[in-house]
């Protein structure tokens, strides 16, 4: 049975995990919108990718998951019913969140039947693997809309048109006035969180001391907590602009927007360049489910390196994955060379 949504009624989609697995659902959003344009789409995240939502145009009201949970039950219930929820997509598992959507009596909460706590929870159920599947974690977001008469998934030619984006605020003055607008300018983002198999600070040095300086300006990104492992860079490569643990997610995201390129691992801020429409440029290893077949960056001008190889090593020692590391400085160069070989400042 398809699910029949009124007309003055919301759709909500929940998803609480990461920065990038947030940025692969944003698909559904645009579905949606299209497909229900009198319908309002809510998006149900952590207040720590907020950010990123708030700039995205498919999206009508984002509702803070963190800020919601704090309140006591009377209070959620009044919230959720000033959206009107007739449907909630709930992309990411949590026993939490099908929790929470449950208790709050939203009419339709359509899930993987892969939990067992959505046999609880929620009352439709979707049978999908994402472990073992083929598709990029864009595509399998879209069995959730089974239940709403939506089975086509769309490919990833389509999906890089999902991203509406409005107007990205304004970087702050005080990082604006560090940014050379007479070079093109890359972000080197070497750490991940211990989300995804990396490079390595090695690599990456040597990308910087082969860069031609006159050309490119190269600007170091990074958390607080990763400074300490970033400070080999930063202490051999004098010429980079130095802004890891200087700017919020927001100015982050700004900082992106102001750049030409963006070079990292599987990482969320990758997908907020690819997102954006600059040159992402993602370093990935071969191996499932880590690989770019599954979780590649969307957008219009991305660019992956992984090896065509078989390897294991980022599964027994990941500090030590082979087929990573020998993804050559030069090849990312002559990238970069080919890229912008008719860049005009």
């Amino acid at each position: 049975m398809t699910i029949n949504i009124p007309k003055n009624a919301s759709i909500l989609v929940s998803r609480t995990d990461s920065i990038g697995d947030v940025i692969l659902t944003i698909p559904l959003t645009y579905t949606l919108k299209k497909l229900f344009p009198e319908n309002k789409i809510v998006f149900l995240c952590t207040s720590y990718t907020y950010p990123i939502l708030k700039n995205i145009a498919t999206i009508d009201e984002i509702i803070d998951y963190n800020e919601i949970s704090k309140l006591p039950k009377k209070n959620q219930k009044d919230i959720i019913q000033k959206y009107n929820i007739h449907t909630a997509i709930i992309a990411y598992p949590s026993y939490e969140i099908s929790q929470f959507l449950f208790q709050l009596k939203i009419p339709y909460r359509i899930a993987t039947s892969h939990r067992w706590y959505n046999w609880i929870f929620c009352n439709q159920l979707v049978s999908f693997s994402r472990k073992n599947s083929d598709l990029h974690e864009a595509q399998l977001n879209f069995h959730l809309l089974k239940p709403l008469g939506i089975s086509n998934l769309p490919s990833l030619a389509e999906l890089k048109e999902m991203f509406l984006i409005k107007p990205i605020s304004p970087l702050n003055i005080s990082i604006q006035s560090l940014l050379d607008n007479n070079k093109i300018k890359i972000i080197l983002h070497p750490k991940s969180k211990g989300s995804a198999r990396e490079w390595g600070i090695k690599n990456f040095i040597n990308l910087i001391n082969i860069l031609d300086k006159s050309k490119f300006q190269i600007i170091l990104t990074g958390t607080n907590n990763e400074l300490p492992e970033l400070k080999p860079i930063i202490e051999q490569c004098p010429d980079v602009l130095n802004l890891a643990g200087k700017t919020s997610l927001d100015e982050l995201i700004a900082l992106i927007n102001e750049c030409d390129a963006l070079i990292a691992a599987s990482t969320g801020t990758l997908h907020i360049a690819a997102m954006l429409g600059k040159h992402a440029i993602g370093i990935f290893p071969p191996i499932r489910p880590m690989h770019p077949g599954r979780w590649a960056p969307i957008g219009k001008n991305t660019h992956i390196f992984c090896k065509n190889t078989i390897c294991n090593d980022c599964r027994k020692q990941p500090q030590q994955c082979h087929c990573i590391q020998e993804i050559q400085p030069s090849e990312i160069v002559s990238l970069l060379n080919r890229i912008f070989a008719s860049h005009r400042i």
